[in-house]
């Protein structure tokens, strides 16, 4: 199985969209807030939205 694809976002960055990245081959869009938090994951594909320091 291959490791999810990490992003890399601004730190002050308060959400982040994932469509799965693969066009029509993708997922349906989906947002998700850090809430405090450094990291979220995307429940679709796995991959790893993280702010930058």
């Amino acid at each position: 199985m291959k490791e999810p694809e990490v992003i890399k976002v601004d730190s002050d960055a308060d959400q982040v969209m994932c469509d799965g990245g693969g066009g029509p081959l993708g997922h349906p869009q989906v947002w998700y807030s850090f809430d405090g938090k450094c990291e979220v994951s995307c429940h679709y594909c796995g991959r790893k939205f993280i702010k930058s320091a």
